[in-house]
């Protein structure tokens, strides 16, 4: 029964590894700061350099807030993400993030719904989360260490497995080994 769990839990392991992907950290201060002073800065890779060309040329109205931003550090901030964008980037993550159909919110994505699809409306209402755009609640190192592995102990196990993408088998090894 040990090597039997002990398989398992190596399964698990490498499982929950190819699972994961992970982005370059952003190493660039003013991106840092002008982004992640309302919400993370999320990874270039997440999106085109058309997109973001679209979205940093019209901080002016982002999601209906005035994010406007002096010319010359908006234009340092459109250069680092153009540089580092999802078509421009040969990263794990940056290839999982293209699409053939344009997109401006990560969460209308089809890698944002592939990975989150499973995760009910409750999810996104509890309270350590507010919303699908709050990564860090679940994703609490990305910023750091660009790691998108999740820890979503807090949410009730019926959430865990909603959203953990592997169903009961997932749940299960959860539970078994927190």
């Amino acid at each position: 029964m040990r090597f039997f769990a002990l398989t398992l839990a190596v399964f698990a392991l490498f499982l929950t590894s190819a699972r994961a992907e992970t982005f370059p950290v952003i190493d660039n201060p003013t991106v840092l700061k002008e982004c992640g002073e309302c919400h993370m800065a999320f990874p270039p890779q997440t999106l085109t350099r058309a997109v973001w060309t679209q979205m940093i040329n019209g901080l002016s109205d982002h999601f209906g807030e005035d994010a406007s931003l002096d010319p010359k550090v908006a234009a340092e901030v459109l250069n680092y993400h153009l540089a580092n964008a999802s078509d421009v980037s040969d990263t794990r993550a940056a290839m999982k993030w293209t699409s053939d159909t344009p997109f401006i919110r990560l969460t209308e994505g089809p890698r944002f719904k592939e990975k989150h699809g499973g995760c009910s409306q409750s999810v996104w209402d509890d309270p350590k989360v507010k919303s699908k755009a709050n990564c860090l609640a679940c994703h609490a190192t990305m910023q750091k260490d660009g790691s998108t592995e999740a820890d979503i102990r807090f949410l009730p196990n019926d959430a865990q497995s909603q959203c953990n993408g592997l169903g009961a088998f997932g749940a299960f090894m959860d539970r078994m080994f927190q």
